[in-house]
């Protein structure tokens, strides 16, 4: 029996033996004649278990299944109330223990499946160093290592997090290659070694290398494990610094990115989670998507992406480092998975181009939902109209007073119209959302102000459909409004509806909402949440309400930087 196991087996039966000394010591009273008969009975299990112990031992292989079962055995026929030994006895009765016992038994009869080679290290006879032998099953997933030639010499440049070479622990970064599947690979090109990994009989693939040496700092730094959101598209094809595409991951402006290992100060090592804030890998069922969602690849660090922007912009590394600190999080957002279990509400802005349709999405929300969604009423310099209500309508203020807001950034977003100044304020959203979940369209550049831990706001970017259907859904929804105005002028009631601003839009005027669209998106596609199409407004009426409630009820990726202001 191996030593570890038999000093656990040896521990139970001490116990064991307590337990009958405990027995037989105990307190005197009517049944002594019984509890003598019952510790006589453990004694001389205790005895049996250890002989057969002893006797197990001495076999050069042992049945650790036989083992456990011989033990329940002999144990039942002894017929003691032992409290470990009964304990024991259903642990050793568990499934997943007999499995491991079965496990435990493969391994220490030496019963692997593929054969390794029985030498792992041997001595080459011609370069008179220390060699290792490696064998690899990939079973159809790529190596997850690239390969560098320097003066002929090819070495392991990088081993991927999570691949196959990575979790056979066998390879590591520098080690230098000579062979592979017998194969002499000195003075070969990359394309050249690359073929011989891909013929490989049934996925096995043998290399012959020199031990690289560890490299202590390199060894103590940790691999990281965090996630950030990206704020620039990245296709590694187009990437002439990327050192090999092949082994890179493509992203957009957007998406979450679990960041693996950036030990290497160039370039990450990386697996894409999916887009927004409900990313969610596991969720894939799509099989394209999960398996581009497993891969890990290559992206430039923030430090490259810095230094390659500002080539020649500083005249030291000090410099540069102040001007890297400064622009922290330029191009990945630290983020982290945040779940709202106080059901706080959030300010839920609508982002897209001028005839995309926010105002009319907006407008319906707030006469469905006018129970639940509220409006930030704005303020403006111009005195009121007849029926014009303050604090309703607009907070009607003085030209002066509002220039004092806008120097003290109190305004979330504010504009001149015929020399009146029109805006709405920070406050006006914190009145707003004492009653409700405040729902805004407002400018892009207002997004800065707004995305704060103090609103924590759900982005949503409205999208265009294609150009056919833009037209079509268009054309229906102004006929439904102009009969409906119609009526209403027809019964004298007033109807300030979306009636005025369904005028048809010209070809024209419709290629350039939707080219005005897609600059927008990919200018402000990092800081969205999720993103919806405005096909016609039922359907995005029902869409966009699913989505808010997802975004508002399931856990959603947020900044890092607002972790210091959470406080849960």
């Amino acid at each position: 029996m191996p030593d570890n196991l038999s000093a656990i087996f040896d521990t139970i039966l001490d116990y064991a033996d307590e337990e009958a000394a405990g027995t037989s010591n105990g307190q005197a009273s009517t049944s002594n004649n019984r509890k003598r008969h019952h510790s006589k009975k453990h004694q001389r299990a205790v005895t049996l278990l250890r002989s057969f112990a002893q006797l197990n031992e001495q076999k050069e292989e042992i049945s650790f299944q036989e083992l456990a079962q011989s033990f329940i055995d002999d144990w039942d026929v002894s017929n003691s109330k032992s409290i470990s030994i009964q304990q024991l006895s259903q642990l050793l009765n568990l499934p997943h223990i007999q499995g491991v016992l079965w496990s435990a038994q493969e391994i220490s009869a030496g019963r692997f499946a593929p054969q390794l080679p029985d030498v792992p290290f041997e001595v080459d006879e011609d370069d008179g160093v220390a060699v290792k032998i490696v064998r690899i099953v990939r079973r159809g997933e790529p190596l997850g290592a690239t390969i560098k030639c320097e003066r002929g010499k090819v070495y392991v440049a990088r081993i991927m997090a999570n691949g196959v070479a990575d979790r056979s622990g066998c390879i590591q970064d520098g080690d230098r290659v000579l062979e592979v599947n017998g194969v002499t690979v000195a003075d070969k090109e990359p394309r050249e070694i690359v073929k011989l990994l891909d013929n490989c009989d049934n996925g096995i693939i043998t290399f012959k290398l020199i031990p690289a040496e560890v490299n202590q700092k390199l060894k103590q730094k940790k691999s990281s494990h965090r996630y950030v959101r990206a704020f620039f598209d990245y296709d590694p094809w187009q990437d002439r610094r990327h050192p090999c595409p092949e082994a890179a991951i493509s992203f957009r402006a957007g998406d979450i990115l679990e960041i693996l290992d950036e030990k290497d100060q160039y370039w990450w090592q990386t697996r894409k989670i999916g887009f927004g804030a409900l990313a969610r890998r596991k969720e894939s069922h799509d099989d394209d998507r999960r398996e581009d969602s497993k891969k890990v690849g290559l992206v430039p660090s923030e430090w490259l992406q810095c230094q390659s922007e500002n080539p020649d912009s500083f005249d030291s590394s000090d410099d540069f480092q102040t001007f890297l600190e400064s622009h922290r999080e330029r191009f990945y957002e630290g983020v982290f998975r945040w779940r709202n279990k106080k059901k706080r509400l959030r300010v839920v802005v609508l982002l897209g181009a001028p005839g995309v349709g926010r105002n009319e999405i907006r407008r319906q929300f707030f006469k469905v939902f006018a129970d639940r969604f509220t409006n930030a009423i704005p303020h403006t310099s111009r005195p009121p109209r007849p029926n014009e209500t303050d604090g309703v309508n607009y907070y009607f203020t003085s030209r002066a007073e509002m220039e004092r807001m806008i120097e003290r950034k109190e305004m979330l977003e504010y504009g001149e119209f015929r020399d009146n100044l029109y805006g709405t304020a920070l406050k006006s959203v914190r009145r707003a959302s004492e009653k409700g979940t405040v729902l805004l369209t407002p400018h892009p550049l207002a997004i800065e102000n707004i995305r704060t831990w103090e609103f924590a706001p759900i982005v949503i970017f409205v999208q265009p459909p294609e150009f056919g259907e833009f037209k079509h859904t268009r054309e229906v929804y102004r006929a439904q409004t102009t009969r409906s105005h119609s009526a209403a002028s027809s019964s004298n009631i007033s109807q300030n509806t979306a009636a005025t601003s369904a005028r048809a839009f010209s070809d024209t005027e419709i290629r350039q909402i939707i080219e005005n669209s897609a600059q927008m998106e990919q200018k402000y596609r990092g800081v969205c949440d999720a993103m919806i199409r405005n096909v016609d407004l039922d359907t995005t009426m029902n869409e966009l309400t699913g989505l808010i409630y997802q975004l508002e009820s399931k856990p959603t990726w947020m900044p890092t930087k607002w972790l210091s202001d959470i406080g849960e």
